[in-house]
């Protein structure tokens, strides 16, 4: 009686400890979450899980107007979504990452994301429990949440009888030693916990990103019906969304039941689990629960699909509404189905800490000339960045944005291909001709082009840039294109506005202002830079007669 009295007492105060633990940790998850909300973002994640993003993004039908991976690359888009990334779940992490990848040409997608977003920027208490229920999903160090719940050929199931055998032979102990054979007994106990031990072990390590995945698709489906219940979302935007996700989550609800038994659904852990642990172990509950719980998820596909776009579009809004809470310099871009001008006012690069922003209203192409590390690039990638997030997260850094639905390229930051055993030269016009493609089909194109054709000789270079950008402006295209070769604004005056960056040089150093201005450049600084680096004297003098000799020249010769 004493003894069972103890027992009973340890359980009694480990579950007060595991309930007073768990209230703890809510309170710290809330605390946290409230000051990270309008604060940058603090998610890191490995190159391994950066990788591991592009699964749900390949999963998705490939829209002609999706951006490809040059322009992702040529636009730094991973540190752009490093600084979005403050999603609370997996599924937003990954669902982010695509959406970012793709955008919009429809205007009822992008309200439906702006009613979430101003939802969780005007109503915290929604948001704080959206943000709770969803960070209790977690999330993935290396490997996509995407691929594990919907990719079934890397596990089989292994069917009931192998996980019967240690408990079969435990039974077989206790009848032995019920019949008075203690060493048989023993034995038989022995072989069977071995058995059991080393089977659940080898078996595990199979499918424990799955069994990961199936705690993860368990909390998901609690989250979405706690949610539903919340009294703070009842007449909002959520509601009409977790309305729709709580009727598609009802069929996981024979999936739910007793997953429990395989692990803890509730991440912040429990005392009592240390117990279980040794359960499962023994017995292989949580293994053979697994069976049917993997069955199931191969019969609900479709319906997991349409969760993990829905919880990833909440999600997603959260984060597009901390990242507008830690900004003042942002703005609702309006966009249009018929030709309008591009205009914006004082648009920022997103990633620069004190940007200078700068504006401009245009009908068609743009040529950008100034010397070396004036700002033309980072403009291009200004302008370039602002109109994929206004068609995405329906946010753009500015005062103000305006333009029509764009399929956005650009050809900046190119390179030698060694893999293909292609040159600089060949890489640059395959990128420019896919660029031509997309014109030539007729939609709306805006494109961003750095020092075209910089892979070939100055004379060839010219000529034909200059014919490739004429083409492109005929075409209809909005095209920001920068160079350093002043005989293209002579070239493309007709069809080209004229913007240029400038520089303040004196004797000590040379300073840039980064404002826009109209016009031609009429200055270079690539020699001069080289005397205040400390170059020989012998050098900058002789730079310098070559380069006047140079263009003397081809004003001859034009």
């Amino acid at each position: 009686m004493k003894t069972a009295l103890i027992i009973i007492a340890v359980i009694v105060a480990l579950t007060a400890f595991g309930i007073y633990d768990r209230y703890r940790r809510n309170r710290e998850l809330r605390r946290r979450l409230a000051e990270e909300f309008a604060g940058p973002s603090k998610h890191s994640m490995s190159q391994k899980r950066y990788a591991a993003l592009h699964e749900y993004r390949d999963s998705l039908f490939t829209r002609t107007y999706d951006i490809d991976d040059i322009t992702w690359n040529d636009l730094e888009m991973d540190r752009v979504y490093a600084e979005l990334n403050r999603t609370q779940s997996a599924v937003g992490e990954e669902y982010l990452y695509a959406a970012l990848f793709r955008p919009e040409f429809c205007e009822m997608e992008l309200d439906r994301r702006e009613r979430l977003i101003s939802l969780f920027s005007e109503n915290a208490s929604v948001r704080m429990d959206t943000q709770v229920a969803l960070s209790r999903l977690g999330k993935m160090r290396n490997v996509s949440l995407y691929k594990y719940l919907t990719s079934f050929e890397g596990v089989k199931s292994d069917g009931y009888l192998r996980h019967l055998i240690p408990v079969l032979g435990y039974a077989a102990a206790a009848v032995l030693g019920v019949l008075g054979y203690g060493a048989p007994c023993i034995a038989v106990a022995i072989l069977s916990v071995g058995y059991s031990i080393v089977s659940y072990y080898r078996r595990k390590s199979e499918i424990e990103p799955y069994l990961k995945a199936m705690i993860f698709v368990s909390n998901w489906i609690g989250a979405i019906e706690r949610l539903a219940k919340l009294p703070s979302a009842k007449d909002t935007p959520l509601a009409d969304e977790l309305d729709v996700m709580r009727e598609v989550a009802s069929e996981f609800s024979a999936f739910r039941r007793g997953t429990s038994i395989i692990a803890d659904t509730d991440p912040t852990g429990d005392p009592m689990q240390m117990l279980m642990d040794y359960v499962r172990m023994l017995t292989h509950v949580d293994l053979m629960k697994f069976n049917r719980m993997y069955a199931i998820l191969r019969e609900k596909k479709s319906d997991l699909e349409r969760l993990f776009e829905d919880t990833g579009r909440i999600d997603m809004a959260l984060a597009v509404a901390s990242f507008r809470a830690s900004r003042k310099d942002w703005s609702l871009p309006k966009l249009s189905t018929d030709p309008v001008a591009l205009s914006f006012t004082n648009l920022c690069h997103p990633m620069i800490e004190k940007p200078v922003p700068n504006s401009l209203t245009v009908n068609g192409c743009v040529l950008l000339t100034g010397s070396n590390a004036s700002g033309k690039s980072t403009f291009l990638k200004t302008v370039a960045i602002n109109a994929l997030l206004a068609q995405t997260i329906h946010t753009v850094i500015g005062e103000s944005y305006e333009g029509q639905y764009y399929r956005i390229f650009s050809s900046m930051a190119l390179r030698d291909d060694l893999a293909s055993k292609e040159s600089y030269y060949i890489v640059e016009i395959r990128s420019l001709k896919r660029i031509l493609d997309a014109a030539e089909e007729g939609e709306p194109v805006l494109c961003f082009v750095d020092e075209v054709l910089r892979g070939t000789n100055t004379a060839e270079r010219i000529a034909a840039s200059g014919q490739i950008l004429k083409y492109l402006a005929k075409l209809g295209t909005v095209c920001f294109a920068a160079t350093h070769d002043l005989e293209l604004t002579e070239t493309l005056k007709d069809c080209y506005d004229m913007r240029h960056f400038s520089e303040t040089v004196t004797e000590e150093a040379v300073t840039f202002d980064y404002i826009l201005k109209e016009g031609k450049a009429t200055s270079r600084n690539a020699i001069l830079l080289l005397r205040l680096f400390g170059y020989p004297q012998e050098i900058v003098e002789a730079a310098d007669r070559e380069a006047v000799a140079f263009v003397e020249e081809r004003m001859n010769q034009g």
